[in-house]
Order: structure tokens, then C-alpha cells, then sequence
């Protein structure tokens, strides 16, 4: 759900230019159950390498400064590559940044079993590095991953030109993603396991859940554990109503 009264909770920068509408992406009404502000950066094209995200930190350190300014809780991205701006971006706002999920790697590998790694699904795995690790606070020397891409596959490559999914490309994607995923926990059977760094895998992730061995954290289930610190899901809907009154007359009061 989208919000611009001041009333969201979740803050998401984006990209410029054409979005896939697709729930489990960033750009979906139905991706998230609470309100959401969507800011698209100006002049934030697509990066592709580690130089083209870092290019991108002043735009989206002011776009960060406005969301807050406007009273959301938390702050996202929809690119993995932000990764590489999450500290220079966290120190420039008071609310909790999270510009991807390579931050929950340290808690999620203190979940498993000791002597069990974390496996890392991306999509250009050449673009995930000690770089992206360190700018989210850990390296893989504390944590040892193994990394996994779907960049040669012709079907995601697809939907990256293309930003959409019909019903032969669905099949495709969810095909495509499971081999690979397979194919890693077959090589690296210590895995125990897995955080998905690609924000467009989603699109396809939670169909595949069920039928593996191990559990996936994605950016999705990161930012929902931030958003419940400051507004924990409770079974009574009259409550949420409630919580969404009480932001406004916040925001009323502040203006």
C-alpha cells in the first residue's frame, strides 16, 4: 500500500526508469502489508558496477534525508548494489536504513548450527564481493558464504530487459532459480542457510520456499523485522486502524 500523508512506515528509494510491477518487488501495491513511501531518485539509473552505485550516494543521501523529513520509520532500496552506500546512508538519517539483506548475514549465520555457512543468491554474482560484505558490516572471514547467481541464465535475463512476467516467463524463472539454487546446496552441502541479496528474485522466491531444505531470508523478511519494532503485526485489524490514526495526528501535530 502506498502512502503520501505521512502516514508510511517503510520509505523505499528507486531506481528511475521502468520498474517490474510484480508482487514481492519493490514497486508492487501488493508486496507489503504496510504503508509505504516510494521516492524515486532523481538521476539514479541502474548500476551495474560497484563504481555506478558509489556514483549514486549524493542523490540518495538527500532522497534519505526527505523520507525521514517526511516521517517514515525505515528506509530501503530496491537495488542489492545499495549495499555498498548502507553506511554512509544510515549515518546521514536518524531512522534505521537498511539498503539490503547482506546485513542480516551475521544474525542469520549465528541461527544455524556452528561449522554450517550461509549461501548468498544474487544475480550477477561478479558484482557481489568483500565490498558489498564490508559496507554491511561483516566480511568473509567473520562469515564464510558461498555465493550463487542467476545473471546466465537466459530467463532472468530476460526479465531484467523486459521488466515484466507473463505466464511462459513465470515457469521459467521459478525453473531456472530452483536449479541453481539445488546446484548450490549440492556443492556446499554445509549450507545451512540462505539470504537472497537480488531484490528481483522475490518475484519468484516465495513459490519456491516450501520445496527446499533450508530457509531463505530476502530483503522482504529483513525489512519486516524492522518495521515490527516500531509497529509489531497484531491479529485484531481494528488496532492497525488505530495505529494509522495515531501516526496521522503525529504528523498533524508536527506541521
Amino acid at each position: 500500500m502506498t502512502e503520501t500523508d505521512g502516514t508510511a512506515v517503510l520509505g523505499v528509494l528507486m531506481l528511475e526508469g521502468k520498474m517490474a510491477d510484480v508482487p514481492g518487488l519493490m514497486k508492487s501495491e501488493q508486496t507489503f502489508p504496510y504503508p509505504v513511501r516510494r521516492m524515486v531518485v532523481p538521476g539514479a539509473s541502474t548500476p551495474f558496477t560497484a563504481a555506478e552505485a558509489e556514483a549514486l550516494l549524493p542523490g540518495y543521501v538527500a532522497a534519505a534525508q526527505r523520507l525521514e523529513r517526511e516521517g517514515v520509520k525505515v528506509i530501503t532500496a530496491n537495488c542489492g548494489l545499495m549495499a555498498l552506500l548502507q553506511p554512509e546512508v544510515a549515518a546521514a538519517v536518524r531512522v534505521p536504513v537498511v539498503l539490503s539483506s547482506l546485513l542480516a548475514v551475521p544474525a542469520v549465520a549465528r541461527m544455524i548450527a556452528p561449522g554450517r555457512r550461509v549461501g548468498v543468491l544474487t544475480f550477477f554474482t561478479d558484482a557481489v564481493g568483500e565490498r558489498n560484505f564490508r559496507a554491511s558490516g561483516w566480511s568473509s572471514e567473520q562469515f564464510p558464504v558461498s555465493v550463487a547467481g542467476v545473471g546466465h541464465c537466459e530467463s532472468w535475463r530476460e526479465f531484467l530487459r523486459t521488466k515484466e512476467i507473463d505466464g511462459e516467463l513465470r515457469p521459467r524463472l521459478r525453473a531456472d532459480l530452483l536449479a541453481e539454487i539445488e546446484g548450490l546446496l549440492q556443492r556446499e552441502p554445509d549450507i545451512g542457510a540462505l539470504v537472497c541479496e537480488c531484490t528481483m528474485l522475490p518475484a519468484v522466491l516465495n513459490d519456491l520456499r516450501a520445496q527446499l531444505p533450508v530457509p531463505v531470508f530476502d530483503l522482504l523478511t529483513v525489512l519486516d523485522w524492522a518495521v515490527s519494532a516500531f509497529d509489531r503485526p497484531v491479529r485484531r485489524p481494528e488496532r492497525r486502524a488505530e495505529r494509522r490514526q495515531e501516526r496521522r495526528a503525529e504528523v498533524a501535530s508536527r506541521a
